[in-house]
């Protein structure tokens, strides 16, 4: 089964006020961002013309990120989950994933989330490589054996 990783787009800068609860959440992405996430769906939509899932973090910047694949890529079950935000375990979230996986199998699955959870999420599927630093908008490719609970990075989306 095939897994994709992608981080959201740049996303405008924290201001001083995101101190408050939810305001890192609310972070729009930019200008940069949108052509970042445009540019990695093309990527994306090259490797499969359909996801069978696509999970994504509920932070305004992930789901803009998200509308650029849902726009050109047929998206069979999508939803949003607030167990992949920044903060998230990504060890709880692999294996409730893998475990759900092994019930309702699934060819396809995206991820649109952040750093540093997606770094350790790759890293908790292949052990054999450290965490990877994501740019805005990268995409980690793995082919992940549910019943075994482990992926394989095959690739990696860098923005040129």
């Amino acid at each position: 089964m095939k897994l994709y990783i992608m981080r959201h787009g740049e996303a405008v800068a924290p201001s001083v006020g995101m101190g408050k609860v939810g305001a890192d959440a609310e972070r729009e992405l930019t200008a940069v961002g949108h052509a970042e996430a445009e540019d990695a769906t093309q990527w994306l939509k090259a490797q499969h013309r359909t996801i069978d899932l696509a999970l994504v973090s509920p932070y305004v910047r992930a789901q803009q990120t998200f509308q650029h694949v849902a726009d050109s890529i047929h998206i069979e079950v999508t939803e949003t989950s607030s167990e992949i935000t920044p903060d998230s375990d990504p060890e709880l979230f692999a294996g409730a994933l893998l475990a759900r996986l092994q019930v309702e199998p699934a060819e396809t699955v995206l991820i649109v989330s952040h750093m540093p959870f997606v770094c350790y999420l790759v890293n908790y599927l292949d052990t054999a490589i450290e965490p990877p630093l994501f740019p805005t908008a990268g995409i980690a490719s793995l082919e992940v054996e549910p019943l075994a609970m482990l992926g394989k990075l095959k690739a990696f989306y860098i923005q040129n």
